[in-house]
């Protein structure tokens, strides 16, 4: 059953003059009455359920005791999702336009739990804003330029106290680097404006940054890197609920086709405590280093490699007496 304060007509009237004033919607397509939608033919985005489902599994609370940041919110989705369930949620969004959309649909679905704030999401603060059993960093890395991104993700450490769910691009290439804070991290720059571009004209980009000519994208790894040095203890790639998109966006899907990003990815950072190693005092000695770049790779199974002659044919033996024969075979070739 839809939840909401109005009367059909009355919503229909008040989405018309947000779309006059505004514009359309561009990437929220949420239910807000019976036959109405943000978008007049509904989309599914399959990132919601995403979202949803890692902050189930891995906040520590169930929804509705959640404490939750929704950063850069667009037209508000994900955040609205989150207060449906009835979390507790701040969205912060830089651009108008963006954020009368939410509160819309806030006023519609009678979202008192939902708190909206116009602000750049650069200037969050630990001491202003509190602090967040779930963050959502959602497409909006890959829009902002060094150091603003480093500093940015420093802030997001800052007011986590569970877990940050960062859905972003990344670069696929270590072609360009930026050394934040004693660290080199690797990446690409990107376009965001025409450098001659006027605030109006940037403004007016919804889906761009609010004012940086370009933005920085990390590779993965400088990324994971760039997380744990702000202080998350852990980070982890989100494989499943899978991720896909619909080709026509943003016209509706047709049939069951879809496609994904070759370069986006979800991590879920976690904010914890490091652990001491009892069983192990050298590896609990041992510093964690950062992620390469361009790792070497292992050619051989590290327990095979370096084996002696003399102990490959005692190998060998014990293996024939009970391993299948096209087994045996595939062995022989790897420890010869």
């Amino acid at each position: 059953m839809t939840r909401h304060n109005m009367q059909i007509n009355e919503i229909k009237e008040k989405k018309q003059k947000i779309i006059e004033r505004f514009g359309p919607w561009t990437a929220g397509s949420i239910h807000l009455a019976d036959q109405i939608d943000t978008f007049d033919e509904p989309h599914w985005d399959a990132r919601l359920r995403r979202f949803v489902q890692i902050a189930a599994d891995l906040a520590g609370k169930p929804l509705e005791k959640l404490r939750v940041l929704d950063l850069a919110c667009l037209e508000g989705q994900y955040g609205i999702e989150f207060a449906l369930h009835g979390a507790d949620v701040l969205a912060i969004e830089g651009r108008e336009a963006n954020l009368e959309k939410v509160h819309f649909a806030k006023e519609v679905l009678s979202l008192d739990n939902l708190e909206l704030a116009l602000n750049d999401v650069r200037n969050l603060d630990e001491e202003r804003h509190g602090r967040f059993d779930v963050v959502l960093c959602l497409g909006i890395l890959y829009h902002l330029d060094a150091p603003d991104v480093m500093d940015f993700v420093e802030r997001i450490s800052k007011v986590c106290g569970k877990i940050s769910i960062i859905d972003t691009h990344i670069s696929l290439s270590d072609e360009a680097s930026y050394t934040w804070k004693g660290k080199t991290y690797w990446g690409r720059y990107g376009k965001e404006h025409d450098t001659d571009a006027t605030s109006e004209e940037k403004l007016a980009a919804l889906w761009n940054s609010l004012d940086n000519p370009k933005a920085f994208l990390f590779t993965r790894a400088s990324l994971c890197n760039l997380l744990r040095h702000v202080g998350f203890t852990s980070v982890y790639e989100c494989l499943n609920p899978y991720e896909y998109h619909n080709p026509n966006w943003p016209l509706a899907a047709e049939g069951d086709r879809h496609v994904v990003w070759r370069d986006r990815i979800t991590l879920v950072a976690i904010k914890g405590r490091s652990q001491p190693l009892l069983s192990s005092p050298i590896t609990d000695a041992s510093p964690e280093i950062d992620r390469p770049e361009r790792p070497e790779y292992i050619e051989q199974l590290p327990c095979i490699t370096g084996v002696s002659r003399r102990r490959s044919r005692g190998l060998r033996s014990r293996l024939s007496r009970f391993l299948p024969g096209p087994v045996k075979a595939v062995l022989r070739r790897i420890i010869q």
